[in-house]
């Protein structure tokens, strides 16, 4: 039986999704009811560009330890597509994430050229990488990690969640990510999309930004939403302060359905208009202090804002049936008993469009997780 080439196969990118390489400006859009082209000529840039997959199901690569079989495509991201496939060895389902293309690295000076550092973490609650690939796409080498794949669904696939869960998610990440830190590490694309809830609780996912915490010049490659200011133009680049941003973000956005993209990319929204904020100022006071526009008024580490998000989290109290106290939505706010921020304002940012920072590499490449990530495994 013939095998389906490039492109033929996997799930259509959404054209939200679609946006070109080079300039990061919107492609493959559709107009008067047609729809848009996945592969064609950037009419901002002039670049080709091509959202299909580019990796052919049943190919056959090689690691340094092992060979493996593409057995589906995954998702689209960032940095192009990932996809899952079976291992000869033992034919275990493994998640192939991609560290370069034929455009040169898709990821931070660490993920591409010590590679070694990514295979030796061995992290609790992080995605395990194995080995190192080399294919032929359609377009040129490819460069892929070969990651653990761990059973779970993404937190951004059903958002938003009641507090309780979402205090909970984060405050799973926090251990992973302090790990990272302590090995002078910093993961620098912490988005819901990059959150599994498991058999075994939360697994950070994607270590293909992975960059060391001194490294402020590489390309930064991040999910729009979750960038803190510093990483724009100009500005002093990722730091533990940036982890502590994205956070604080990845929380409001499990809590609350707002437009994290452009009108909030970079402040919260008006709590009087979110229920959820509005009923507890100590959920908004840590919101505000971790994704606060200055890095030095934000938590000094992530275990510091999980120290406070767990103040807030003893509020909330959780019945056998899975809702809060017989609150209709699932939860009920307890706020100001410790007086942990009460009454705290949320700190206003200008609106910023998605920038670009180092070497002509875009920030926030990736748009909604809901489209751009968090396929279910094939």
């Amino acid at each position: 039986m013939d095998r389906p080439g490039p492109g033929t196969s996997g799930p259509p990118v959404p054209e939200q999704a679609r946006f070109c390489a080079r300039c990061d400006g919107p492609v493959g859009r559709g107009r008067s009811g047609r729809p848009g082209p996945e592969r064609g000529t950037c009419p901002w840039c002039g670049a080709p560009y091509d959202v299909r997959p580019d990796l052919a199901v049943g190919a056959e690569l090689a690691g340094r330890a092992d060979r493996y079989r593409v057995h589906a495509p995954l998702v689209r991201g960032a940095r192009g597509w990932s996809y899952t496939a079976t291992r000869a060895g033992d034919g275990a389902l493994v998640v192939l994430g991609r560290l370069e293309g034929p455009d040169g690295p898709a990821a931070g000076a660490l993920a591409v050229e010590e590679t070694e550092v990514l295979l030796a973490l061995d992290v609790p609650g992080l995605v395990r990488a194995r080995d190192v690939v080399r294919a032929e796409g359609r377009d040129g080498a490819v460069r892929l990690l070969v990651l653990d794949h761990v059973p779970g669904e993404v937190l951004s696939a059903s958002r938003p969640i009641p507090p309780a869960d979402a205090l909970d998610a984060v405050l799973g990440a926090v251990p992973a990510l302090a790990a990272l830190h302590r090995h002078g590490l910093l993961h620098a694309d912490l988005n819901p999309s990059n959150l599994l809830r498991g058999p075994r609780g939360i697994t950070v996912l994607d270590l293909g930004s992975v960059r060391r915490v001194e490294d402020r010049h590489s390309d930064v490659w991040a999910t729009t939403g979750f960038v803190a200011p510093e990483i724009h133009p100009g500005g002093a680049g990722p730091s533990v302060a940036s982890e502590v941003f994205a956070l604080g973000r990845t929380l409001a956005v499990l809590l609350a359905d707002f437009d994290h993209l452009r009108n909030h990319a970079l402040r919260l929204p008006d709590p009087a208009g979110v229920p959820v904020l509005r009923d507890d100022p100590d959920l908004v006071a840590l919101l505000a202090r971790a994704t606060d526009p200055d890095p030095a008024r934000r938590h000094r580490s992530v275990e510091a804002f999980a120290a406070e998000a767990r103040r807030v989290r003893a509020r909330y109290t959780t019945d056998a049936e899975g809702t809060a106290d017989g609150h209709p939505d699932g939860y009920t706010a307890r706020p100001g008993d410790s007086g942990v921020g009460v009454g705290a304002a949320v700190a206003a940012h200008p609106d910023n469009e998605p920038t670009r920072r180092g070497g002509g590499r875009p920030v926030g490449a990736a748009r909604d997780p809901r489209d751009a990530r968090g396929a279910p495994i094939p």
